[in-house]
């Protein structure tokens, strides 16, 4: 009877400290391409989504993905990948695009980017999480690209130019034919009629 007493209370004391730790936000980082194909010089859409989860505001938001894309591989066109924000209100949605273009192609892997933020103005601890990572991923030619899902326009041109010999000529000679044996046959019955 004496031991359970202080277990409930230790219970009790484990759930408002546990209730307090369940009040700090907490940013949700995701990284996605918008792209179906990733081709060599062609452009190429990343886009962040950060969520905070928490019901409090989140301060000083960084985010950090320059390693994930070297200037040697990728041209960026649009946006910055080191972006940052005063704040993100409690529940709210911020979406981060950038635009690249891969400067070579084969597989490239892109890792996660790091997000550091603070919980309050006052506290100064710095948290940090990860976004999601899109891994390794193959960038195209942009003559394998062409090859597989272009139009393919000049070579249905020139499919027809040599396909065309093998229908006309035969198609020709069976005209001369038939011609020949309709007029023997007109002849033939119009001799018929005179007799």
């Amino acid at each position: 009877m004496f031991m359970k007493i202080p277990l409930i209370l230790l219970a009790l004391l484990s759930v408002v400290y546990s209730q307090a730790d369940d009040e700090e936000s907490f940013l949700f980082v995701t990284k996605q391409t918008v792209n179906r194909f990733i081709v060599q010089d062609k452009e190429l859409t990343i886009k962040y989504g950060l969520y905070n989860s928490g019901p409090t505001t989140v301060y000083n938001v960084n985010l950090n993905d320059v390693h994930s894309f070297p200037t040697k591989s990728y041209e960026l066109l649009v946006g910055t990948l080191n972006p940052k924000w005063e704040r993100i209100n409690a529940g709210a949605n911020l979406t981060h695009v950038v635009v690249l273009k891969p400067k070579q192609s084969g597989i490239s892997n892109s890792s996660h980017a790091i997000v550091t933020y603070q919980k309050s103005e006052k506290n100064s601890d710095v948290q940090r999480t990860y976004s999601s990572e899109i891994g390794d991923v193959y960038i195209m030619t942009t003559r394998e690209y062409d090859r597989r899902f272009s139009s393919h326009i000049i070579d249905w041109i020139l499919f027809t130019a040599m396909a065309s010999p093998c229908i006309v000529f035969p198609f020709f000679l069976w005209f001369n034919s038939k011609r020949k044996y309709e007029s023997l046959s007109s002849k033939d019955k119009s001799t018929k009629k005179g007799q």
